[in-house]
């Protein structure tokens, strides 16, 4: 009886001990499970705070991208609001143009102007680098070449001018080549600097042959260049149907799929194969071969292609009075807003002659009279049509023919104002004053070109 007493009791000792032991692990299990609590719920808000930054870089980031891509396109803009909406009407020459994008905003740029003396002046540029600065450095170059291209017809000095400028406004390593044409539509002769671009490619009509218009001259910008850059001239006598191609080197680094570029001699020979076509065929035939070339190979760099053909300066002159060997100054209208100017360049001119300031006067009035006529009368107010003048001011006479796209009219028909049955018609008064004024007044047969002279009389 004790014995099974002592082992009920060690039994009830036994149990209480594996009790209080289960207990214990009971107790150790939930301190652990408040630690690991603990730790969840930390890790839980270190997590939390780790998806809060996470949504926060992200928002930032495409808040980044946002804004380089609102610069992207104001860079795009600015770019393309710089290209020439329209290519101008010019003398003697036709023109064309095309700009290929690549993924990024380059730095091309070219441009057609017509100077004060209505000379062809041709502009294409590249910036180096991509972006706002390339966007921002062609801007600031556009408008310093049309600035100083009104200044001066040396191509050199244009470049030399503008380098001067860019150096010392903008201090950094960026640059720009550039190739400045400027055309004589009379002479048919091109004066051109070449600011480290790729030459332009001319065909020769007559020698079914192409040449590179290869000239020395560095690069325009670079501030290591600013006081060591020179430029230099050449001059080139063009032919009726010669065509010149100026592009960008974006087109001849195009490449295939194994890596090779387009290069030189395949831009040359695709040329030449389609250079009789007309201006935008040739264009659209070498965009077309570089396409292919590619077999889908993305851009590098966008590329810019301008080609332009000159015309007969003899075919030009056959009904304007004057003669190549005259060599006349012309200018082309197509509204009154441009009529005093044409007049302050003849006056300056005879100014500079030596003219007297009646003999000024007088003329001025006959060429008011003259370009008024042929646009309101010959033109009949349409805008599309041009008046071209021709004049050629020498220490003998000042001569300028007006000759517009009218239909002409009969100058023999004009009634004399002085009479007392012609005082209240409102036609003659003009052509009687040119011919109280000038010392010599001739028409075409056509009667759409006046041609008068006045001869020096001195102070």
């Amino acid at each position: 009886m004790l014995e099974k007493t002592i082992d009920t009791e060690f039994s009830e000792i036994s149990q209480r001990t594996r009790i209080a032991s289960l207990l214990f692990q009971i107790r150790q299990l939930r301190l652990q499970n408040r630690v690991l609590l603990k730790k969840n719920n930390s890790l839980e808000k270190d997590l939390w705070q780790q998806e809060l930054q996470i949504k926060q870089l992200t928002h930032y980031l495409s808040s980044i991208n946002s804004e380089f891509d609102e610069e992207m396109e104001t860079a795009k803009k600015i770019q393309e609001g710089l290209m020439p909406k329209t290519l101008p009407e010019m003398i003697n020459i036709d023109s064309a143009a095309v700009y290929i994008p690549a993924s990024k905003v380059g730095g091309d740029l070219y441009d057609i102007m017509i100077t004060p003396s209505q000379k062809t002046a041709v502009l294409i540029f590249d910036v180096s680098g991509h972006g706002i600065p390339a966007a921002l450095v062609g801007a600031m170059a556009k408008m310093l070449f049309a600035h100083f291209i009104e200044k001066t017809e040396s191509p050199a000095e244009v470049f030399r001018l503008i380098n001067k400028q860019i150096c010392s406004f903008i201090k950094t390593e960026q640059y720009l080549t550039a190739f400045l044409g400027i055309i004589d539509p009379v002479k048919n002769i091109m004066t051109y600097s070449r600011a480290g671009h790729v030459p332009p490619l001319v065909y020769r009509k007559n020698e079914q042959k192409i040449i590179s218009l290869d000239s020395r001259g560095f690069f325009i910008g670079h501030s290591a260049l600013e006081n060591l850059a020179e430029y230099w001239e050449q001059t080139i006598n063009l032919e009726p149907g010669d065509k010149i191609l100026f592009y960008t080197d974006g087109l001849t680094e195009g490449r295939n799929p194994q890596g090779v570029l387009y290069g030189n001699e395949r831009l040359k020979a695709v040329y030449s194969s389609c250079a009789e076509n007309n201006l935008d065929s040739i264009l659209d035939n070498i965009v077309s071969d570089q396409t292919s070339f590619r077999r889908g190979m993305p851009l590098r760099d966008d590329f810019t292609l301008l080609c332009i053909e000159l015309g007969n300066s003899e075919s030009l002159l056959k009904d304007s009075g004057f003669t190549p060997e005259d060599q006349p100054e012309i200018r082309i209208l197509n509204s009154h807003t441009e009529i005093e100017k044409t007049c302050d360049l003849i006056l300056k001119e005879m100014d500079k002659r030596g003219f007297s300031e009646k003999c000024i006067k007088q003329f001025k009035l006959c060429i008011y009279e003259m370009i008024t006529n042929a646009l309101l009368h010959g033109n009949r107010g349409d805008t599309s049509k041009k008046v071209i003048v021709f004049y050629k001011i020498t220490l003998f006479a000042a001569t300028i023919s007006v000759l517009d796209e009218g239909e002409g009219f009969n100058y023999n028909d004009i009634p004399n104002p002085l009479l007392p049955e012609n005082r209240i018609k409102d036609h003659g008064r003009g052509l009687f004053l040119i011919r109280r004024y000038l010392d010599e007044v001739t028409f075409n047969e056509r009667g759409n070109r006046i041609t008068g002279r006045k001869y020096y009389s001195g102070k």
